[in-house]
């Protein structure tokens, strides 16, 4: 393995983008990250599928096998070596800051691939929230990112699903490497996986989710096309699809769940505590140790509560904050009578939201934005919901995907908060104006980093104050029932990962700290179970954009533009905490 890097670090040298006499160092630069975006969807396809390139429709996660990992070198290797030569102050201020936001990347996946941190992560393959065979099922019923719109993608789906039946076998090879080595699933995340694994075979073809695609093809696709898709479909149903997910259902019942552990935090393995560790960096993009972001998640709680406080008056509650939650999970006023009001609940809070966004924002996004239901399949896989962002060739719009099976959109008052977060002015908001971005290369248009986008979404949320769609005492309650959730979280992930938390412990907080039933809140402490530290980057996210927006406040007095800071902060593409706090600060010395 180790001879073959050499020889894959040796040939990508000849390919590196190198500096020209007479050609601009911006231009050389636009020409290395144009090459590096492309090189990271070409061993992202899963990504590269959500953002709408075609050519990722024939694969499949590759990232367990030792070639892929090769590969990943390779290339971070090349592309470090050519940064490095680069002179940032023969730069732009622009091409500055795209610098500097590759240079980030690269060290942090450098830090991840290049060492234990990934043989760990890599036998840990799989989880009830964000695990491939979810997000395959989601595609291939024609509910997730792939496109079936012509015979080719209907070709190429088959030879996806031939790609994911060798991830299958690929994921219990690691899985049984962890199995020997100590690295080992929570039996609560097996116990969860097995139902979403068991729901996908002993079917009729045309009973599976598989076949929807099928029951929609393209009107203008003649009879014979037709019938030779439908014998395809059938056999690759039957034959690769379900017995690909029976192979991992019955490994993962029969041998790996007898010994799957019985703690559920990272640090309870081994290499689980550098793992995580590693993770509150990488999702939070700062250095703050997890025992300082569970005391900033307590303090925060504590000041939120206060808020609750002040509203229990307002809608003329007496008794104390425990019973006002009691009160709010038992009351049926405040619940959806049914299913199918949900939807058309969140249509009308959108349509609210873009009424009053032009008092904060210079325009609106031009990409296409939709809610919609979640298929009936994915109601044991997924939380309240999603957003998935438009395709960059505009052919799929951002869409809201909401679980109207999930207990949290239940709650009438959450509705407005959601929409906020999840559309305008959250995540389509800042997708949207950062895709129309044409002179920010590629990876600052369409990456996500989660301290940010997430971060955003949340400081949307409060917006709706500002914006005057809180009138209504529920509503806020809505807002302020989301804030503590996002500061519960700061303190149960810590804890349940660095602290020695039991999922229980874990409940019992969230409960005792909102106005969540039990059953949300396990389901809420499960994520965190499944998805370590990426819970901790929405508050820390938000903390820092509410701090770089007071520090602009006084520091610019009467000159304060409300809709010139949301520019910077929405117009530069995703990046870390760091580098927005720069961009914030150069705004603000231009501006005195």
């Amino acid at each position: 393995m180790r001879a073959a890097l050499l020889v894959l670090l040796a040939a990508a040298a000849s390919f590196l983008p190198q500096a020209r006499a007479g050609i601009e160092p911006g231009a050389d630069l636009h020409a290395l990250l144009d090459a590096y975006w492309s090189d990271w969807l070409s061993l992202n396809p899963s990504l590269a599928l959500a953002l709408g390139d075609a050519g990722a429709k024939r694969h499949f996660d590759e990232s367990l096998t030792d070639a892929w990992r090769v590969r990943m070198l390779a290339m971070l290797d090349r592309y470090s070596r050519r940064t490095a030569s680069i002179r940032a102050a023969d730069l732009e201020t622009r091409d500055q800051t795209s610098l500097r936001m590759l240079r980030e990347q690269l060290a942090d996946a450098e830090e991840f691939y290049g060492g234990p941190l990934f043989e760990t992560a890599r036998r840990l393959p799989i989880d009830q929230f964000q695990g491939p065979h979810t997000i395959f099922a989601a595609d291939a019923a024609g509910s997730g990112n792939y496109p079936f719109k012509s015979a080719d993608d209907y070709r190429d789906a088959l030879v996806r699903a031939d790609r994911y039946s060798e991830w299958t076998d690929q994921a219990i090879s690691r899985l049984s490497e962890g199995l020997n080595t100590g690295v080992v699933l929570p039996r609560l995340v097996v116990e969860r996986i097995l139902p979403q694994l068991r729901a996908q075979f002993g079917k009729r073809a045309e009973a599976t989710e598989f076949w929807h695609p099928i029951e929609q093809l393209p009107p203008d696709m003649g009879p014979l096309q037709r019938r030779r898709l439908e014998r395809d479909y059938r056999r690759e149903i039957s034959l690769v699809i379900e017995p690909a997910y029976r192979r991992l259902y019955d490994f993962l019942a029969n041998e790996y769940l007898p010994r799957a552990r019985s703690t559920v935090g990272l640090g309870e393995m081994p290499g689980g505590r550098a793992l995580y560790d590693y993770d509150v960096r990488h999702h939070t993009t700062t250095a703050t140790p997890p025992n300082a972001i569970h005391d900033l998640g307590v303090a925060e709680v504590e000041r939120i509560e206060n808020e609750l406080g002040k509203l229990r008056a307002q809608v003329g509650f007496s008794g104390d904050l425990p019973a006002f939650f009691e009160r709010v999970r038992s009351d049926p006023a405040l619940k959806f009578d049914a299913r199918s009001s949900i939807i058309p609940a969140f249509e009308a809070a959108r349509l609210r939201i873009v009424a009053e966004l032009p008092r904060l924002f210079n325009g609106l996004p031009v990409g296409a934005f939709e809610i919609r239901a979640l298929p009936d399949s994915s109601r044991n896989s997924q939380g309240n919901g999603y957003y998935s962002a438009p395709a960059s060739d505009g052919s799929r719009p951002g869409i809201l995907w909401i679980n109207t099976y999930a207990p949290g959109v239940t709650d009438r008052f959450n509705v407005m908060t959601i929409t906020l977060h999840e559309g305008l002015p959250g995540h389509h908001f800042q997708a949207s104006i950062a895709a129309a971005q044409r002179d920010l290369p590629a990876f600052r248009r369409f990456d996500f980093t989660d301290a940010y986008g997430e971060g955003w979404a949340l400081y949307s949320e409060a917006l709706g104050s500002e914006l005057g769609l809180y009138a209504n005492p529920w509503d806020y309650y809505g807002h302020l029932n989301y804030a503590i959730l996002r500061a519960n979280r700061l303190v149960i992930d810590t804890g349940l990962h660095a602290m020695g938390w039991d999922v229980d412990e874990g409940v019992r907080w969230m409960m005792a700290h909102s106005s969540m039933n039990d059953a949300q809140a396990r389901a809420e402490v499960e994520r965190y179970v499944a998805y370590p530290a990426q819970a901790l980057s929405y508050k820390v996210g938000e903390l820092k954009i509410r701090e770089l927006r007071r520090r602009a406040e006084r520091a610019l007095g009467g000159r304060f533009d409300i809709k010139a800071f949301h520019d910077v902060i929405l117009t530069g593409g995703s990046r870390s905490l760091r580098i927005l706090e720069d961009d914030v600060d150069r705004w603000i010395a231009a501006g005195q």
